[in-house]
Order: structure tokens, then C-alpha cells, then sequence
């Protein structure tokens, strides 16, 4: 009979609030070096011991958040430990840090107590209709609750267990032993012997162990020798765990077959290139730390990289110095995606360099100082003249017709200082020579640069533009802006449900017939565009 019945329906007695946190007296388990909770407070223990005037044993704290201490560790003329940061310590009772817990217990805890209410009361009525037939009303199930548990464990893969006051592995093999996804994010692991311990027990592919500030006490020889732990790792996040470069090439021994390096918000600023580690790494994150210098990016190295994200750094300008305008760079040679969003590049040349990297397919730039020049859509267009390779830009496709008219546009802008002569204009336009080769020499007359202190009131022409279903855009245009710009407008309002490029006609209502505007490198003017003149798109 016990045989038959169902996993789902076996009843669940277990109460997890019966169980201790700690197993051992909290204060024992507390030395120096520690990491704490004070209500949504953490911190590192710098001093365990009495403090002059007070009864009873402290902890001296230094916390994460400087703003939650109150001193340097220096109190009453009496130096009981020293902080890294200004104002950042504080004294505290053990009876009001949070409890510890092992990550085993919190797995436990918060996956064995989660179950369907309605699985709950029909397993209770068929317990029940059980115990009368068997003339046992006071029988206990504890059997069937065991299997019931040790499957539903046996089952997980993915396993959350954020900010749950962990601060030891306990033994999670016996409990779940086929985790592969592990996230022990915001906890209070004080060094990475027990994060080893936990990838000892399974075989892990991916762990989050971010916002765990972790001493790195374990020789790199060690740590290699440790590696066989890690050895089905593909993807690690160690974001705000307070490191350095250095201190991620140290761990990067533990990791042989890494893909995935997130380690965003830490303090990276010097970038020394790995010597024999992250042979495999194709995705690094470092998102948010204070990195300046492009020379620093460089350093990486890394030949198989494809993405590099770098939002929020504080990079100014990027040289690949080494270099011809012209050539392709050595370093990066199969990154396909970048991410350069609200770093502080306020040169378009940077832009221009960014062109030497053969492989880049997609750009994430946004809210950069140099962007604030121009609008938008002007600055996508010099973007993407500028960087021939590229697919999409900010999460958009680039169409043929969209990277042809900013080439042309691109063109026209720049064409008056190419014709100059000047050397540093190469430096600056990377790809000049290149789109003249493609498209050859713009017209003189399209290279006149309008004096940006002069109004264009007067040289607006306001221009109907509708499609053949009578969608219709009324709106004011200047007589020296490319027809391009034009063909770009309509490709964006007129396309959907269109197949084809859009071609632009003049409406000639007396000649009867429409006047294609078939070179789009001139301007309104050369089409002998008036005010109130009708634009016909037709998609072919």
C-alpha cells in the first residue's frame, strides 16, 4: 500500500521554524574577519572584546555603508580597531546581529515550506481516509513526508537563496544534489573556502555569489590546485564584492572553463592582462566600476571575447594607438558587442576608432557628453557612417537604406574639410576614404557649410509628404537638407506593411505627371522644391 501511493499526494508534516539556525551558540561562530547583519545593515567584524565603560562583550563593526557608523573605531581616547572609510564604525551587541544559517538549511527552509494549498488539502483527506481504514487515527506519515521531500529536492536545478544570512555551506549534496544554477547573492560569507565547499558538493555550471565581500586568503597555487571544483563552471557573478583586477585574476585560477564573468560595481580601475587564465572567457562584464583610460580596456587582451560591457565607467576617449586610421586593431579581434552607455567620451574620433575593431556588430551608446551635440537621429547617423561593420545600434536594426543615407549625409557634412587636404582629418574620419571609394566625390555645391549663427527661418519650405494610401505628413524643412534625409523620414513613418525602398516624386498637379527625386545626395533646392509642394512616396 505505501508502495502505491502518490509522490504528490504523500502529507507534509515538517516545520521548518522547528529547526535551529545555527546549530551552534551565534556568538560562538563570530571572530574577526566575520560578516554581519544589523537589520538591513551589513558589515565586517574588526573587534570582538569589551569596551571601556560597558558591561558585557561588542563587536566593533566597520559597516559597508559608511552613513550607518559612527566613528573610526576610535572611542574615548581608546583605539579598539580601524576602519578603511571615514566614520564607517560602529559598536554592536551580539543579541542584535541576524542569526547565521548554512546555505543547506536556508535550501531547505525555503523550498521544502512552499506547496500548493489545494495539493495540501486533498493529500490531508487522503491521509485521513487512510487512517480509518486502517484503524490508526494517531498514525504519523514521517516515512512518506522523507520520500516526499527527498524527491522534491532531488528535482531542483535552479536554486535561489538571496540574502538569506549565510554564512557556511552545511551539506547540500545529501539535499540537492543536482542544483547546476546557484544564486547565494547578499550573504555573509566571510572568505571563499565555503563558496569551494558548496562547488565541491555540485556540479554547477552558474553561481551568483555578488554582494559578498570575501576575503581572497588562499595562495593562486592553491586556488589551481582547487580549481577541479569549479571545473562544469561556465558563468560567475562576483558584482559589489568591493575587488580589484587583481583580486579577479587571483580567483580566475579557480575557474579553468569559464565563459562569463560578471564583476560590475567593484573597484576596478588598473587592468593588468591575464597571464594564463580566462583562455575561454567570451562575456565580461564590468559595468559600473571607475575605469578612465581606454589603454586599460586594452590590457584585457582576451582574443575570444565577443561581448564587453562597459556602461557607467567613466571612460573619456578611445585611441587604439597603435594603429593606422585605416587598419584594423590586433587587440579585441572577435568582439561582436559593446556596451559604452553614460561613460563620459566627448570626441567623435572615439567613435571613429571604434571602427578598427573588425568584428563589432552591435553598440550599445547612449547619454554620452559628445551625443549632447547633436539630436538623436543626426548622432545614430554619424555613428553608424562611421563604424562600417556595424548591424544594429542601441537595440535597433540598421537597414541598408538607413546606413546609405548616413553615409551620404556623413559625406556631405565632412566632404568640404576632406577636400582640404589636411592629415588629421584621417585621424578623425576613419572611414572618409573609404565611403569616397564606395560612392565617389560629393558635389561642390552640397559641401557648403551653412553658418550656424545665421537663422533658416526664412529658408524653410513647408512640404506635404504622403504615401499612396493618403497617409499624410505636413512639416517644415530646410532647402539645403539631402533628399536622403527625406528618403530616411519616409522609410520610418511610411513602411509598415510597405515592401521595397521608398522613392520620392514631386507632384506636378498641371504637367499631370510626378518628377522623381533620383539623386539623393542633392538638396531640396536643386529639385526646385517651393513651399506647398506635394511629395508622393512610393514604395518599389
Amino acid at each position: 500500500m505505501v508502495g502505491a501511493m502518490p509522490v504528490n499526494l504523500i502529507p507534509k508534516f515538517f516545520n521548518g521554524a522547528m529547526e535551529s539556525h545555527n546549530g551552534d551558540d551565534c556568538e560562538s561562530q563570530v571572530f574577526i574577519g566575520s560578516r554581519v547583519k544589523c537589520n538591513e545593515d551589513f558589515g565586517t567584524v574588526k573587534y570582538i572584546g569589551e569596551v571601556q565603560g560597558y558591561k558585557g562583550i561588542w563587536y566593533g563593526v566597520e559597516w559597508d555603508n559608511a552613513e550607518r557608523g559612527k566613528h573610526d573605531g576610535f572611542v574615548e581616547d581608546v583605539q579598539y580597531f580601524k576602519t578603511t572609510k571615514p566614520g564607517a564604525g560602529s559598536f554592536v551587541r551580539p543579541n542584535k546581529i541576524a542569526p547565521f544559517t548554512t546555505c543547506a538549511e536556508a535550501i531547505r527552509r525555503y523550498y521544502g515550506d512552499r506547496e500548493d494549498e489545494t495539493v495540501a488539502a486533498h493529500r490531508r483527506t487522503v491521509i485521513n481516509e487512510w487512517k480509518r481504514e486502517m484503524g490508526a487515527p494517531f498514525i504519523e506519515m514521517v516515512g512518506f513526508e522523507k520520500i516526499h521531500q527527498k524527491q522534491k529536492f532531488d528535482r531542483l536545478q535552479e536554486v535561489c537563496v538571496h540574502d538569506q544570512n549565510i554564512s557556511r555551506a552545511g551539506d547540500v549534496a545529501a539535499l540537492c544534489p543536482n542544483v547546476r544554477s546557484l544564486d547565494v547573492s547578499q550573504n555573509l560569507f566571510s572568505n571563499w573556502r565555503e563558496i569551494i565547499e558548496l562547488s565541491a558538493q555540485l556540479p554547477l555550471k552558474e553561481i551568483d555569489v555578488s554582494k559578498n565581500r570575501m576575503a581572497i586568503d588562499i595562495p593562486e597555487e592553491t586556488l589551481e590546485q582547487l580549481s577541479i571544483h569549479f571545473a562544469s563552471l561556465e558563468k560567475i557573478n562576483i558584482s559589489v564584492c568591493d575587488y580589484e583586477w587583481s583580486d579577479v585574476l587571483a580567483l580566475s585560477h579557480l575557474w579553468p572553463k569559464i565563459n562569463e564573468i560578471i564583476a560590475a560595481y567593484n573597484r576596478i580601475t588598473i587592468i593588468n592582462p591575464p597571464a594564463v587564465t580566462l583562455r575561454t572567457l567570451t562575456i565580461l562584464r564590468l559595468d559600473g566600476n571607475p575605469i578612465e583610460s581606454w589603454c586599460e580596456v586594452i590590457n584585457l587582451g582576451l582574443k575570444n571575447l565577443k561581448v564587453l560591457s562597459l556602461n557607467d565607467c567613466r571612460i573619456e576617449e578611445i585611441r587604439f594607438k597603435d594603429t593606422k586610421p585605416d587598419a584594423k586593431a590586433s587587440v579585441f579581434e572577435n568582439l561582436e558587442v559593446l556596451f559604452l552607455n553614460r561613460n563620459k567620451i566627448k570626441d567623435w574620433r572615439s567613435i571613429s576608432e571604434l571602427n578598427k575593431l573588425k568584428s563589432l556588430k552591435k553598440l550599445y551608446f547612449l547619454k554620452n557628453p559628445i551625443q549632447y551635440e547633436e539630436d538623436y537621429d543626426t548622432g545614430s547617423q554619424l555613428i553608424i557612417a562611421k563604424i562600417g561593420n556595424l548591424q544594429e545600434l542601441n537595440g535597433s536594426c540598421i537597414t541598408r537604406e538607413l546606413r546609405r543615407g548616413s553615409e551620404y549625409d556623413y559625406m556631405k557634412r565632412y566632404g568640404a574639410e576632406w577636400k582640404k587636404g589636411d592629415e588629421q582629418f584621417h585621424f578623425e574620419h576613419c572611414r572618409f576614404q573609404e565611403l569616397i571609394d564606395k560612392y565617389g566625390v560629393p558635389d561642390d555645391s552640397l559641401l557648403v557649410k551653412q553658418n550656424k549663427d545665421t537663422t533658416l527661418t526664412s529658408q524653410l519650405l513647408e512640404i506635404t509628404i504622403k504615401d499612396e494610401n493618403g497617409k499624410i505628413l505636413k512639416k517644415k524643412f530646410p532647402s539645403t537638407m539631402a533628399v536622403q534625409k527625406l528618403v530616411t523620414l519616409a522609410q520610418r513613418l511610411f513602411s509598415k506593411g510597405k515592401i521595397g525602398t521608398p522613392f520620392l516624386y514631386i507632384q506636378d498637379d498641371q504637367m499631370h505627371s510626378d518628377v522623381i527625386m533620383d539623386n539623393v545626395m542633392k538638396d531640396l533646392a536643386f529639385f526646385s522644391i517651393k513651399n506647398g509642394d506635394t511629395i508622393l512616396v512610393k514604395f518599389r
